[in-house]
């Protein structure tokens, strides 16, 4: 009787925590929802208004100082939803746009505070923000959050280490790429295309010899430097990259080899197969 009696106990308590959950589950997805819909009716209601602020800004060339001191901005710029809307607005016009354009763009976001909103993400203590702040900052050009951008290169988290990689890269082009010296991190292919893709929208003055890149330790690194020298044609590294591919490499590092070798425009010469 006894057993019997401590077994319903514990069904019954059993029931109750599982109903409790099952209530908490509910009101949260409640909430989910609701706060959905309400970002969705914000967005709806901010987008226009966003449009008007920064589309004469950047196209019909209107100051600035004309904007901030409008009474239209100052109304809406203390609402959270639309500060947020607004920045994500500017990082992705940026990210669509070159020259004169993004110029003003940079202005605006320097000139309305907007910066500084980016800076306290890159001091959260949560990396998801982190990163949100370090790919703001070095989509807009902020030098200033170089070093602070750079350290987070060695942070535990993989997710951010990449992000601050790429913001490394977005922000000083080639001369970031210095950073691969001693990094012991596989560098993934992910990262190693928006690598490639930041290099390949920087207005670059002259392109430096990746060779460097290939008497690294680390296999992913020597695979990004083959992959640079065959972007950009560097066949004064022919040799080495053959070397590569002869020595008692990784697989991956011999069929990266191959593949540059097959883009390099001069690799017929140095092909011994070749009669």
């Amino acid at each position: 009787m006894h057993h019997n009696y401590g077994m319903n106990e514990f069904l019954q308590y059993s029931i109750l925590i599982f109903s409790g959950l099952s209530v908490l589950f509910l009101i949260l997805l409640l909430i989910s929802r609701l706060k959905n819909i309400y970002k969705e009716k914000v967005t709806a209601r901010y987008t226009p208004v966003i449009e008007n602020m920064l589309f004469p800004l950047i196209f019909e060339n209107l100051p600035v100082d004309s904007i901030i001191h409008s009474n239209e901005y100052k109304e809406y710029i203390t609402r959270y939803y639309f500060k947020k809307l607004l920045l994500q607005n500017i990082i992705n016009l940026h990210e669509s746009y070159t020259g004169i354009y993004n110029l003003k763009l940079e202005e605006f976001y320097r000139s309305s505070g907007l910066i500084q909103t980016s800076l306290s993400k890159l001091n959260s203590g949560r990396w998801h923000i982190k990163c949100r702040g370090i790919r703001e900052l070095s989509e807009m050009k902020v030098h200033e959050a170089y070093e602070k951008i750079r350290a987070s290169v060695r942070h535990k988290n993989s997710t951010l280490k990449l992000e601050a990689l790429s913001g490394v890269i977005r922000l000083k082009g080639l001369e970031g790429l210095n950073i691969l010296n001693d990094y012991k991190e596989p560098v993934n292919d992910w990262v190693q295309a928006n690598i490639l893709y930041e290099i390949e929208n920087a207005n670059l003055t002259g392109v430096k010899d990746f060779s460097y890149l290939l008497t690294s330790e680390n296999e992913t690194v020597v695979i990004l430097g083959l992959r640079l020298i065959a972007k950009f044609n560097q066949i004064e590294n022919i040799d080495k990259v053959r070397e590569i591919q002869n020595a008692n490499a990784s697989y991956r590092i011999s069929n990266q080899a191959l593949k540059t070798l097959a883009k390099l425009p001069a690799s017929a010469i140095y092909n011994p197969a070749k009669p």
